[in-house]
């Protein structure tokens, strides 16, 4: 039993619990002892036990799976606020290879919002991108982008299972991204987003809109990117005032 001074004791066990997970000992995706485990290793009551699993739960440290256990959640990826990248580039950074799954390339006719923002007329159509963004073989986020036809039909040659848009975009197409405008929103996980992100059906996700500009603010591309808000997490530094 610990002394009195780490009374109360399951904040003893959440401190010791913690330190497990930060120092490897369970890495993310294993399971953690058991309950009854828990209790007769160091000496806890049921109460004690329960109350530190259900705060690490709480904190986001672990997750209860019915009938299974409980287990290490995996760090989220996350990205800063701060420049205009693209998934690959957001991956690299953190030394992971990016992959993608290409699920259509087409021509088509955009919705009326997507239309008014790359300045299209009623009767222009715009190529339709939709790629499943992966990490470490794990489906992160579905990114569907409407892109201005010349460029769309440039891309669509390429091998968009393989190589980022950005890097052909800039590199291959001789097209410079300037900068976008981006808004964060939440979504539920519809049956078509749930199985291409293996969530179930109504998880929450995490909606990115981004509207792209080359070259005097010529808008090229309407990109909505639906990312598992389990995976995936966005970071700003706010500062008070001009730095």
């Amino acid at each position: 039993m610990p002394t009195p001074r780490f009374s109360p004791y399951y904040r003893w066990l959440e401190e010791i619990l913690r330190d497990d997970i930060a120092q490897g000992v369970y890495k993310p995706g294993d399971a953690l002892p058991t309950e009854h485990e828990l209790m007769r290793r160091y000496n806890l009551s049921s109460t004690t036990v329960r109350r530190a699993v259900r705060d690490l739960v709480l904190e986001g440290w672990i997750y209860r799976k019915a009938g299974k256990g409980t287990f290490v959640k995996r760090a989220k990826l996350e990205e800063r606020l701060a420049r205009l990248t693209s998934f690959a580039e957001e991956m690299q950074n953190r030394h992971i290879t990016p992959q993608f799954k290409l699920v259509r390339a087409e021509l088509t006719t955009p919705p009326y919002e997507i239309r008014q923002a790359l300045k299209l007329s009623a009767k222009q159509q715009a190529y339709l991108i939709e790629r499943i963004q992966i990490a470490n073989g794990e489906p992160i986020a579905v990114a569907r982008g409407y892109w201005n036809c010349d460029l769309g039909a440039q891309l669509a040659q390429q091998d968009l299972n393989r190589v980022p848009l950005y890097e052909i975009v800039e590199n291959a197409l001789h097209t410079p991204l300037i900068e976008a405008d981006e808004s964060i929103s939440a979504a539920s996980a519809d049956a078509d987003l749930a199985r291409k992100l293996g969530v179930s059906r109504n998880a929450p996700l995490l909606v990115r809109r981004r509207l792209t500009y080359t070259t005097e603010m010529r808008p090229i591309e309407f990109t909505t990117t639906f990312y598992r808000s389990d995976r995936y997490e966005y970071k700003i530094r706010l500062a008070r005032h001009g730095v």
